[in-house]
């Protein structure tokens, strides 16, 4: 299925009306299962460049997330972002990839292609769909990542770029925002620290199975107002 979403359709994700106000998008265009967007939602973000640790972690998270019904969001980019697509659909979860340009510039990337399955995949971008990518794009890209998701886990952080802004982001509209701390941090994990003292919470591991305690997260942000029941006072206002 594919298509065009205009905010006056009653399948408009109204989390976004009530998160980002005039700053939704006007239109979102969208290819694959559209229905994933009414399901339980948990996104992820981190370096492109990410270390062997932030990839093992990350796709350990999003095997958890994917396994216990929930569908994993994230930007398609390289690293972290494409790990987290990957780690849910090989355990048979879903997935939604938000992109940063047009859908007609999207292809199914290398890593994906052994594991994708159109029926629990779905694309969509804010962008017209011969838009082309560019810096801008892919950092307004990180608004939609954010207000889609029901909580935000962060794996490697910069101390600015992408992933320091779609943190920032969940901070200020209040969105759950947890962050992976190990020991031996990756120079580009040099953002974590910072967004834990600004309000983050630490994504523990588990002494006792060696994995993140993901579901500890899941069952905490199951209890937070649905996405279509978000309180307009945290807005977000992107002048």
């Amino acid at each position: 299925m594919n298509g065009v979403l205009l905010q006056a359709d009653s399948r408009y994700p109204k989390r976004l009306l009530s998160l980002l106000g005039k700053n939704a998008p006007n239109e979102l265009h969208f290819e694959g299962n559209l229905s994933l967007l009414d399901n339980k939602t948990v996104g992820f973000c981190g370096s492109r460049a990410a270390s062997e640790r932030g990839l093992e972690t990350v796709e350990d998270c999003a095997d958890q997330a994917a396994r216990l019904g929930w569908v994993v969001i994230s930007g398609n980019a390289n690293g972290i972002d494409l790990r987290a697509h990957y780690a849910a659909l090989k355990s048979g979860g879903n997935t939604i990839l938000v992109l940063p340009e047009g859908l007609d510039h999207f292809r199914i990337k290398r890593d994906l292609k052994t594991v994708w399955d159109g029926s629990r995949v779905l694309m969509i971008s804010q962008f017209s769909n011969d838009a082309s990518w560019q810096v801008y794009r892919a950092m307004v890209r990180n608004h939609l990542i954010v207000a889609l998701s029901q909580a935000m886990i962060v794996i490697e952080a910069g101390e600015k770029g992408g992933t320091m802004n779609a943190a920032m982001t969940a901070l200020n509209l209040k969105i759950p925002l947890y962050v992976a701390a190990y020991n031996e941090m990756h120079s580009h994990a040099s953002g974590n620290e910072y967004l834990v003292k600004s309000g983050a919470r630490i994504l523990f591991k588990s002494r006792k199975t060696g994995r993140a305690k993901i579901s500890d997260i899941l069952d905490e942000i199951s209890t937070v107002a649905p996405q279509s029941d978000v309180s307009s006072e945290s807005q977000l206002n992107l002048m």
